[in-house]
């Protein structure tokens, strides 16, 4: 049975998690996002379609977003279901928000787009505030202050109004933009060559690294990157001590490679991450910074 799980509600927000397991009713049913919109990161790779619109493959490496009432249907692309982390946002937030520079938001205050790519602070800082706020250990007015920033920084981004092209040319990047998001998430251990992916995608090497980059936002080496280092954030605290098994099954060659990508990514190594005094203090860090 599908889950929410509240982790802080105030009157300008709330946070919350979401899990839909694999066996779910609502896999095959029309879902409704409900009364406020949402800013949601997604945990596993999981097909998105707001209904009207086209279906979006959601990975860790992107916000996906909702204006309040949001029909939309799920597709299944992991085993583990859909999970994720919310933000809900009331209309009058909203409202606030554009008038503090939150780009994406229309003259309205709704969504127009489905996805903003988030870079690696944004993830690592919802990841960070969740644990606390799982824990009860946040302090709910800095926590609050930092999901108001998350928001801020996932709808304050630069947005690709691609209206130039015809429309088939522009229908068919966006496939091929998903298909290639699709292959890399199932995948990330996988060797391939950009040749090797083209191939498979039937198009160039060199067109698909333009439109990838051009609909994504990421080159794809940075994409699956990003979403291997996102995976490994997650798997961090379940992972047993066994950091060399976790970064060979992620696609690293060894435990050194791993953990020189991870403090290169995040600034700090993933033993900092997994210590709870440590991830303490980095949000600490964050809402005083």
């Amino acid at each position: 049975m599908a889950t929410v799980t509240p982790l802080l509600a105030t009157p300008a927000l709330a946070v919350g998690e979401f899990h839909c397991p694999p066996g779910d009713a609502s896999w095959r049913e029309t879902n409704v996002i409900g009364d406020r919109a949402h800013v949601v990161f997604p945990r596993q790779s999981v097909v998105i379609r707001h209904l009207g619109g086209e279906p979006v493959l959601a990975t860790p490496n992107h916000a996906m977003l909702y204006n309040a009432e949001q029909p939309y249907r799920r597709e299944l692309h992991s085993q583990r279901g859909d999970e994720s982390v919310f933000i809900e946002l009331p209309h009058d937030s909203l409202e606030r928000l554009a008038g503090e520079g939150a780009s994406v938001l229309d003259g309205r205050a709704r969504i127009p787009v489905t996805h903003v790519p988030t870079d690696h602070r944004t993830y690592l800082l919802q990841h960070l505030l969740v644990r606390q706020l799982r824990a009860g250990l946040a302090d709910p007015l800095g926590a609050e202050e930092l999901a108001s920033r998350l928001v801020l920084r996932a709808l304050g981004g630069p947005v690709s109004r691609r209206n130039a092209g015809r429309a088939r040319t522009t229908t068919a990047h966006r496939r091929l933009a998903e298909d290639a998001k699709s292959e890399l998430a199932a995948g990330l251990a996988a060797k391939v060559t950009l040749g090797e992916l083209a191939t498979r995608l039937h198009t160039s090497a060199f067109h698909l690294a333009r439109v990838f980059r051009a609909q994504t936002g990421f080159t794809l080496a940075r994409y699956r990157q990003a979403l291997r280092l996102r995976t490994a954030l997650e798997r961090l605290v379940s992972s047993s001590g066994d950091l060399t098994g976790l970064a060979l099954e992620l696609g690293f060659s060894s435990h050194s490679h791993f953990t020189a990508s991870f403090t290169r990514e995040y600034g700090v190594p993933p033993s900092a991450v997994r210590d709870t005094a440590h991830a303490r203090g980095l949000l600490d860090a964050a809402e005083s910074g």
